[in-house]
C-alpha cells in the first residue's frame, strides 16, 4: 500500500500537524510505503494536486489545514483529517466566515472518502455544523513528538515559568492575565501579541516573555525551561499542549470543558476557563503544593501513555485498510 500524507505550505510558527504526522510517519513506514508531500503555495494548487495524482497512490491523506485539497483528489482514495474549526466557529465573520465554511468544510467534507477527527467534540462539531453523518467520521486523536521525553527540572517556586502555547482569542489569555495579577511569576507567552494584549500585560504588572515564529526543537526546549504549563482555552479541537505538558513532565493546568479535560484526564489541575478566581486559585495550588504537584505530575505521564505514536499510528492503518477495498 502506497500512502501519500499531504502537508500545507510552511509557514513560520505553525509546525503542530506537520511534527505530528512526521511522528506518525514513523510507524506507518513499518507497515506501509510512505510519502510525505508538502505542498506550495495556495497559487500552486493546481500544480501539487497533478503532482500527486501522478504518484497514483493507494491512500491520499490531506493531514489538515488545506481541506480543499480533498475534492480535487480522487475521491475513493482520499482521507481528510479535522483538528478543529475554531477559526470558522471564533476567528471570522459574515461573507468570510461563508466562504470560507464552504471552501475548506462543506465541499471537502463531502468529497472526502473518509474523515477523521482528533476529538469527539471536533466530529460533534462537524456534524452539527457541517450536516456530515456520524458514521462517516471517525475519531482518531493525536500523539505527541518523539523529541517530548520526561526532562527534570527543580520547581522555582518563588518566580515559577509559566508557559501559554498560542494567543488566539481563543486560548483565553486575557483571562489568564487576569487570574496573575499580583502573582510573583513570569510569564512565557507562544504566539504574536496583538496591541490590546500588550496593553493589558503591562497594565496588570505581568513579568512576561514573547516568543513566535519558532521551529519545533525551540519550542520543546520552553516546555524543559517552564515551570508549570496553562492552558485553559474556551473551545479547542483537541489541545496538543496538554500531552505536550504530559510528555515533559511538568504540571498543568486546564479548562474542564471537552475535549481538554478529556485529553488531560486526572493529569491536569481543571478549571473553568471563563473564571479568572478558578484559574488564580488552581495555579497557586500547584505553585504553593509540592504534593499536589507531583500528584499531577504522574498522572500525567500515566494518561498520556494513551497518545503514544505507535497506538495512533495503528488506528490509521485500520483506515486506510478499510479504505482500500472500496
Amino acid at each position: 500500500m502506497r500512502v501519500v500524507l499531504i502537508y500545507r505550505h510552511p509557514q513560520p510558527g505553525d509546525y503542530s500537524i506537520e511534527e505530528l504526522f512526521h511522528t506518525i510517519a514513523e510507524e506507518l513506514g513499518n507497515y506501509v510505503e510512505v510519502i510525505e508531500y508538502q505542498a506550495g503555495t495556495r497559487w500552486k494548487t493546481l500544480t501539487d494536486i497533478w503532482q500527486l495524482r501522478k504518484l497514483k497512490a493507494d491512500i491520499y491523506h490531506v493531514t489538515g489545514d488545506i481541506n480543499y485539497f480533498a475534492f480535487l483528489l480522487p475521491h475513493k482514495r482520499t482521507v481528510l483529517t479535522v483538528h478543529d474549526i475554531g477559526n470558522y466557529l471564533f476567528g471570522l465573520r459574515g461573507l468570510k466566515r461563508w466562504l470560507y465554511g464552504w471552501i475548506w468544510f462543506w465541499l471537502p467534507l463531502r468529497a472526502a472518502h473518509a474523515i477523521t477527527a482528533g476529538s469527539a467534540d471536533t466530529r460533534d462539531h462537524i456534524v452539527r455544523h457541517f450536516r456530515i453523518l456520524n458514521e462517516k467520521i471517525q475519531v482518531i486523536n493525536n500523539c505527541f513528538s518523539a523529541r517530548l521525553k520526561p526532562i527534570s527540572r527543580p520547581f522555582q517556586s518563588e518566580l515559577p515559568v509559566i508557559l501559554q502555547v498560542g494567543t488566539k482569542p481563543y486560548k483565553n489569555v486575557p483571562r489568564l492575565v487576569d487570574a496573575l495579577q499580583g502573582i510573583r511569576c513570569q510569564l512565557v507567552l507562544i504566539g504574536r501579541l496583538d496591541r490590546a494584549l500588550t496593553a493589558q500585560l503591562n497594565d496588570k504588572h505581568i513579568d512576561y516573555v514573547n516568543r513566535f515564529d519558532l521551529s519545533q526543537e525551540e519550542i520543546v526546549r520552553q516546555y524543559a525551561d517552564c515551570d508549570l504549563v496553562s492552558f485553559v482555552s474556551v473551545g479547542e479541537g483537541f489541545g496538543v499542549p496538554i500531552i505536550e505538558a504530559q510528555a515533559t513532565g511538568r504540571p498543568l493546568i486546564t479548562s474542564c470543558i471537552s475535549p481538554l479535560c478529556d485529553v488531560a484526564g486526572d493529569g491536569a489541575c481543571l478549571v473553568d476557563p471563563l473564571d479568572a478566581e478558578q484559574i488564580r486559585h488552581g495555579i497557586m495550588k500547584i505553585i504553593s503544593d509540592p504534593e499536589y504537584r507531583e500528584t499531577l505530575i504522574e498522572n500525567g505521564f500515566r494518561n498520556v501513555v494513551r497518545y503514544s505514536s505507535t497506538s495512533v499510528s495503528r488506528q490509521y492503518i485500520d483506515l486506510y485498510r478499510r479504505v482500500l477495498p472500496c
